[in-house]
């Protein structure tokens, strides 16, 4: 299947370099909740590099089909850009994404996240009590700082993401908002009025569903 990526070549060019070397440093594996005959569960950890979405749709492909597909993520972040092609590969595949119950995704990995999407094409992400989500602003990787015009480029991008992902307004603006240095942790109660699943760790349900 060809992944669509909807960035320009002057961004993507902006985005090699300030977020990475061709690499790939997601780890992939069955997640033990893909006992169903009806879901295929894939945790995914390490560092978002370059590459992976590749290589996810390489270990999908080695899987027997089923209805639904979901990704548990656990990363604190990586590659934006590849964080991006994660998102609409899983917009694409209607792939839903979970943060599962202990575990952080963050930065490159919240982008990531957002991309979750049910078999029928609605954003389907969910987070839990005891997990953690969190945004925060892009950052070089180069001693160069970004002029103004390449910045908003990058920007441009990211807006572009979340449209092509339904993705709440709020949460590109907190991940805009919030310093490079610093990361916008979305409370439970945020996580709720978004749009996102909450399931409760303690009563092991969900406390929020849409």
């Amino acid at each position: 299947m060809k992944i669509r990526y909807p960035i320009t070549h002057v961004a993507a060019a902006l985005f090699v370099l300030l977020f990475g070397r061709p690499a790939s440093a997601l780890d992939f594996e069955i997640h033990p909740l893909s006992v169903s005959k009806t879901l295929n569960a894939i945790l995914a950890t390490g560092e978002i590099q370059l590459g992976d979405a590749e290589k996810l749709e390489r270990f999908l492909a080695k899987l027997l089909p089923r209805k639904n597909i979901a990704v548990y993520l656990a990363s604190t972040g990586g590659s934006l850009s590849e964080g991006i092609k994660l998102g609409l590969y899983f917009r694409e595949r209607r792939i839903k994404t979970v943060v599962e119950g202990g575990n952080v995704c963050a930065s490159a990995c919240a982008l990531a996240f957002l991309g979750g999407t049910s078999y029928n094409g609605h954003p389907w992400r969910s987070s839990s009590t005891t997990s953690k989500l969190g945004f925060h602003a892009f950052r070089s990787n180069s001693s160069n700082a970004l002029n103004m015009d390449e910045t908003q480029s990058v920007v441009a991008e990211v807006l572009r993401y979340g449209k092509a992902v339904d993705a709440p307004i709020e949460l590109l603006i907190a991940n805009f908002a919030t310093s490079s240095s610093d990361i916008y942790w979305v409370s439970d109660q945020e996580i709720c009025s978004l749009g996102i699943r909450l399931w409760s760790v303690e009563q092991s349900r969900f406390i929020c569903e849409h």
